[in-house]
């Protein structure tokens, strides 16, 4: 099984680019990635994470080993931006859309998406429809999944599937709760300090954003 930081990034870098394409319903939920190998899911390793979703603004919170990452994607902006921030050490990583390698709509990238419409389906007792997703990189790698958007939520994806290689990587959206959300979630708090790369984010979060990649 691949390192799952690199995985949990890959993924992360995904969502949050994609959050800012269209404006999603206010909610907060509970998520779980979930990686394994396999169809039958062997060797699974479950990573919680809190999301908060106001229009073209996303938040999520990941908690692992004691040490916090917090990932904020605000697409209202011209160009984009994405926030990486270090609660622990007060301290922060600012990518602007286009520069962030791992932006699956950067030019770096060279990562082309296909996504087509499947099926409505109920997912965890919403409506939803079923996209298939296909990723292809430069280098002509593939990854292949599946993505249900909740047509209640203006199409917010509340559950996600990814193949490659012999692994599979579940998310879920868990204990959705509609409500209206305060605007300083998604803003970098003033007594954090901006820096170029992270000293080191832990086992939960992203790549370091200063070098291309997938």
């Amino acid at each position: 099984m691949n390192h799952p930081r690199k995985i949990i990034g890959l993924f992360l870098a995904v969502v949050l680019v994609l959050a800012g394409t269209a404006a999603r319903a206010d909610f907060i939920a509970d998520q779980y990635i979930t990686i394994s190998l396999g169809e039958i899911g062997e060797n699974a390793r479950i990573f919680p994470a809190k999301v908060y979703s106001r229009q073209k603004q996303l938040r999520v919170e990941i908690n692992n080993a004691g040490r916090s990452v917090v990932h904020i994607s605000r697409g209202d902006k011209r160009p984009p931006v994405f926030w990486m921030l270090m609660p622990d050490e007060k301290m922060y990583v600012e990518t602007v859309g286009g520069e962030n390698p791992l932006d699956p709509f950067s030019p770096k990238s060279g990562v082309k998406i296909e996504k087509v419409f499947i099926a409505k389906e109920n997912v965890a007792g919403r409506p939803a429809n079923k996209f298939k997703m296909t990723w292809r990189d430069k280098e002509g790698n593939k990854r292949i999944g599946f993505a249900w958007e909740a047509i209640d939520l203006n199409n917010a994806p509340i559950r996600q599937e990814f193949f490659r290689e012999g692994e599979h990587v579940l998310v879920q959206l868990a204990n959705i709760k509609v409500q209206k959300l305060d605007p300083a979630l998604f803003e970098v708090p003033s007594d954090y300090k901006k820096i170029t790369a992270p000293p080191n984010p832990g086992p939960a979060g992203p790549p370091a954003p200063k070098t291309p990649g997938p």
